[in-house]
């Protein structure tokens, strides 16, 4: 090998192993004061020397080097939340055997937004929906100008109007004007809607239903406004009939016949049919247990059947309802029971056996229900005893209103039910029934609900003994004045036996406190009674109070 290839070489293995060599042992530690929280990640983040402190390859000149990027780099972390004029103070040391860099920052005041000016051009202009988009742009005059909320701003004012039918809405321009020497920023915002896009044809992608069946989960029709809320709507309610795998809901702007959008739900069958079982423990009930099976598409209409067993200490009941969906399958429905069931509770014993129908619509917000039951009840409650034959029609009408189903931070139920029987008509007592149920709920913040309970009834019945206990009102139990057994409360007779009575009066209140993500901690306060006679109210109605804890599962409280 020739001397100069031999110099090449070697020349090669030097400036490779030099910096290895210089950088052997070398420490560098990285100190950031005066900023903390966000500010500090963000400053960490954005820092190079920070970045680049443990390099297998780090010299004094790259310390230096990036040391003296530093200020720059320390600035521009801090500008997103509004600090344009930082004092910043750096220090660089050696020790001969590492190296160390304190940054000091006095991040200065903060920028503040002096003028908002949004221009809106385009269909939407001056419309509802739109108006209400902008209200979601929340950095107002006076507040730090913060980019990331200045950046949220716009897009959730994008998504709301695309949500709303505006595919195309857009930022013509947007513009921060920042002056740091006066503290403040203006703000200036281009809004161009575009066109409000329509509902195109709805197509289902399926082989085991009725299409007529299908298109009565859809609340839309072609040609009316295009709205995220209602896909989802579809979506939801196509899920919650359980005879589906998969729901899925597309509606893709690309392929809009002008300003259509067509829709297309693609659906996978699920399991036709369903075993349930379960064991449990309840206060009212004691040790239980169900089984069930449901027969989700007895027909391609959609018509199905349930069936369901349940034993417990102190009752066993069985119950079979085969369902009819109308035109609107989700809340109209034609129903028809078959159910028994046998209750032995403090002092009543009874077996009813039942035969019944009931028609349910949609009223605008409320939901409405007509029903006509036959039932054969087998009875003894304190001293008396019969057998009585009743044909009960009545309609009941409900209303619910949550921000969510399942965990309700705000929301109420109420159910107004009348029915009667006649001895004109196949029964063997006349009576006439009121019943009306509320619960309310309200959150304080993030931590706190206070939950607010009513159940009030009356009756109208011409002899009282010959009224079955299922038509008589009892109370007590942890759906009613929690602290009393279930059914425990009401009138009794000269030996002291509870035989339930004309009229119900039952109130809670209760206030929740989150303690965890899904557990919480509740202390309520309960009065109510079952009475005869209105002129023992108030003084005849019992209290309880006490405290408890609830598990927020995903089906619901525990």
């Amino acid at each position: 090998m020739s001397c100069l290839m031999i110099f090449f070489l070697v020349g090669i293995f030097l400036l490779i192993a030099a910096p290895e060599a210089e950088g052997e042992g070398l420490t560098l530690e990285v100190r950031v004061e005066g900023v903390s929280g966000e500010l500090r990640e963000n400053v960490l983040l954005l820092l190079g020397i920070e970045r680049r402190k443990d390099h297998p390859f780090l010299t004094p000149a790259m310390i230096r080097s990036l040391h003296t990027n530093a200020p720059g780099e320390i600035r521009s972390a801090l500008e997103p939340y509004g600090f344009y004029q930082p004092d910043i103070e750096g220090d660089l040391q050696s020790d001969g055997e590492g190296w160390t860099a304190v940054y000091r920052i006095v991040p200065g005041v903060p920028v503040r937004v002096r003028r908002v000016d949004v221009q809106v051009a385009g269909e939407g202009k001056g419309r509802p929906e739109v108006v209400n988009a902008l209200k979601r742009f929340d950095l107002g005059v006076g507040d730090v100008l913060v980019h990331r909320g200045y950046e949220e701003g716009k897009r959730l004012i994008l998504n709301a109007l695309r949500e709303g039918g505006y595919l195309d809405a857009k930022f013509s321009s947007s513009d921060v004007a920042v002056d740091p020497e006066a503290g403040s920023a203006d703000i200036a915002l281009n809004l161009d809607t575009g066109p409000r896009f329509l509902f195109g044809p709805v197509t289902f992608f399926q082989d085991f239903l009725e299409e007529r069946y299908l298109r009565g989960f859809v609340t839309f029709r072609q040609g009316e406004p295009y709205t995220l809320k209602a896909l989802l709507d579809l979506e939801r309610a196509l899920t919650g009939t359980r005879q589906f795998l998969q729901v899925d809901v597309r509606a893709s702007r690309d392929e809009a016949d002008g300003l259509e959008v067509p829709v297309e739900v693609r659906l996978t069958p699920g399991p036709s049919q369903q075993f349930t079982a379960g064991v449990g423990y309840g206060t009212d009930t004691g040790a239980r247990g169900r089984i069930g099976w449901e027969h989700r598409r007895v027909t391609p209409g959609g018509r199905r059947i349930r069936t369901d067993l349940q034993l417990s200490e102190v009752n066993r009941e069985f119950s079979s309802k085969y369902t009819v969906p109308l035109k609107r399958p989700l809340t109209d429905h034609l129903d028809y029971t078959l159910g028994w069931k046998q209750e032995n509770v403090e002092d009543v014993e009874r077996e009813t056996y039942l035969l019944g129908a009931s028609l349910s619509r949609q009223r605008g917000k409320l939901q409405e229900t007509f029903f006509l039951n036959f039932e054969r009840e087998d009875f003894t409650v304190g001293m008396d005893s019969g057998t009585t034959l009743l044909l009960v029609p009545g309609v009941s009408w409900s209303r619910v209103e949550a921000d969510d189903r399942i965990r309700t931070s705000r929301g109420y139920k109420g159910i107004l039910e009348l029915k009667g029987a006649s001895k004109g008509l196949l029964s063997d007592t006349d009576f006439t029934q009121a019943a009306f149920h509320f619960k309310g709920i309200l959150s304080a913040g993030e931590s706190v609900r206070f939950l607010a309970r009513a159940d009030l009834g009356t009756s109208w019945v011409g002899e009282f003994s010959d009224l079955p206990p299922s038509q008589r009102f009892f109370a007590g139990g942890d759906r009613s004045v929690r602290g009393f057994a279930y059914n425990s409360l009401g009138p009794k007779d000269s030996s002291g036996n509870v035989v339930g009575g004309r009229y119900l009066v039952v109130g809670s209140l209760e206030a929740e406190f989150f303690l965890a993500r899904n557990w919480s901690l509740a202390a309520f306060f309960d009065t109510g009674n079952s009475l005869n006679d209105l002129d023992d109210f108030p003084g005849q109605l019992e209290q309880g109070a006490g405290i408890g804890g609830r598990w927020h599962s995903l089906i619901g409280p525990i």
